[in-house]
């Protein structure tokens, strides 16, 4: 039986910029993981919290850092709560000039299939009313 670790994000940070002093725990997992010694567990917050990290300390552009968590999710070795959510999110957020956070949101909602979906933010609600088109 395989282990499964679960991850926080900055042990992905730590992978991805080579940050002392966790570089070679993380770099370690991530190698393991390639090679199936070992599950990695990301739970679903963990992606924008990354992706926030990137955007605003990092400022990384959008590009690298859809291509890293893209990276990450095709892991077969990687875990998340829900793979498919967070690559239709990631889609999204390529697609269209949406915070990475809310197009989490607005594919969950479309998971969910609500009736109704009530929103104040006029893009989000935009956004919504052309995937229903889709």
């Amino acid at each position: 039986m395989i282990k499964t670790v679960a991850v926080d994000t900055n042990v992905l940070l730590d992978y991805l910029f080579k940050r002392e002093p966790n570089f070679n725990k993380s770099f370690k997992l991530i190698e393991d993981c390639l090679a199936e010694k070992v599950r990695i567990f990301i739970p679903n917050i963990v992606f924008p919290e990354i992706e926030w990290v990137l955007r605003s300390f990092y400022k990384q552009p959008k590009e690298f850092i859809i291509e890293f968590l893209e990276g990450i999710i095709v892991i077969e070795g990687v875990l998340t709560e829900d793979k498919t959510t967070m690559q239709r999110a990631l889609n999204l957020y390529r697609q269209f000039n949406v915070k990475f956070s809310d197009s989490i949101i607005l594919i969950q909602i479309q998971n969910f299939n609500p009736d109704e979906f009530l929103t104040f933010d006029e893009d989000l609600k935009k956004l919504y009313q052309k995937s229903l088109k889709n």
